[in-house]
């Protein structure tokens, strides 16, 4: 298992420019043409969002009030609570309503036809057995996965097969190939 400390993410930019971003993992690592990518994102203002191309989003707000994603041409999604994941294509224009501030957001893109994910939030203990890798992210509060600590913000992937417990809220998403 490999575990990605809060400390060390390095700080970026949003791929149109217009917001901040911190990569936690990608597959392969550090390419334009991922199949998959796991990132922090932070809302300042209302601002579209970047297009990718052929690719699959989940959001799941981390902190602040609440936003409004407008889809080009489809239905609006309101996002009012923290940690719950949404689901969206990615290659669809996207623009963003802060409701009350600035917000944090965590975000897992898969480029369709490489990789499929589905994503829960976990606030006990669980176990998840999966065949491909599995993403973690303590949303709130510490974690311990397969005895290894995970602090509020730190992140893991694990190969196969995890056991967990939290004393908040751990982010699990399950990637499949394909």
């Amino acid at each position: 298992m490999k575990i990605i400390r809060k400390s060390d993410l390095v700080e970026g930019r949003w791929r149109n420019g217009m917001g901040v971003s911190w990569d936690i993992a990608s597959d392969p690592p550090g390419v334009d043409d991922f199949g998959w990518r796991f990132a922090i994102a932070r809302i300042d203002a209302d601002v579209p969002f970047s297009n990718y191309p052929d690719t699959d989003r989940i959001f799941t707000l981390i902190e602040g009030n609440g936003l409004d994603l407008e889809f080009d041409g489809h239905r609006s999604l309101a996002v009012r609570r923290r940690f719950v994941p949404h689901p969206y294509p990615c290659d669809v224009p996207t623009f963003c309503h802060l409701r009350d501030g600035p917000c944090r957001a965590l975000n897992l893109f898969t480029r369709r036809g490489r990789w499929r994910a589905a994503a829960d939030i976990l606030s006990s203990g669980a176990e998840i057995s999966h065949p491909g890798p599995i993403l973690l992210f303590a949303l709130q509060g510490a974690a311990d996965v397969n005895g290894h600590a995970l602090g509020e913000g730190d992140a893991a992937i694990a190969a196969d097969a995890i056991t967990a417990d939290t004393e908040g809220f751990l982010y699990a998403a399950r990637l499949t190939a394909g």
